[in-house]
């Protein structure tokens, strides 16, 4: 009987050291998950003809509209800039950049050049990632003498 009075107390002790060995946890807290990744920006200008001149003006301005589609669309906004040239290639002075947080804006082209093809570049850029940018390219014609 003093065999099993050894084995009780063999696996006893056992039992403590094992438990004594158990990996303690540290203090480091739970790793936190990075940002998620902004979704490439989505917009459209319907009613333009892109890449085109056949667009036109019925005088010095044009009123055109600018749809993000993102989903989920920038949290900051994105930063709308109007550029424009006339025919020989000299710049057309045009509204300042401005910040926009609606899904749909309607921007106005300026100084259009009286029977001549403006050559337009709309770049819309989303304030929280700058490299996610979208340009389109047009001509617009002001029919206005």
């Amino acid at each position: 009987m003093p065999c099993k009075q050894y084995l009780l107390v063999f696996f006893a002790a056992c039992l403590l050291v094992a438990a004594g060995c158990k990996k303690k946890k540290k203090d480091v807290p739970d790793p936190v998950d990075p940002p998620a990744q902004e979704a490439e920006l989505v917009a459209t200008i319907p009613d333009i003809y892109l890449n085109e001149d056949r667009n036109a003006a019925q005088g010095a301005t044009l009123a055109i509209k600018v749809k993000i589609t993102s989903t989920p669309a920038p949290p900051s906004g994105v930063t709308i800039t109007v550029t424009a040239l006339d025919p020989a290639g000299q710049p057309i002075p045009q509204n300042p950049a401005f910040v926009s947080t609606t899904p749909e804006t309607t921007v106005t082209l300026i100084n259009l050049p009286s029977l001549k093809v403006a050559s337009i570049v709309v770049t819309v850029t989303s304030k929280t990632k700058p490299s996610n940018s979208k340009q389109f390219r047009f001509g617009v014609l002001n029919k206005a003498p």
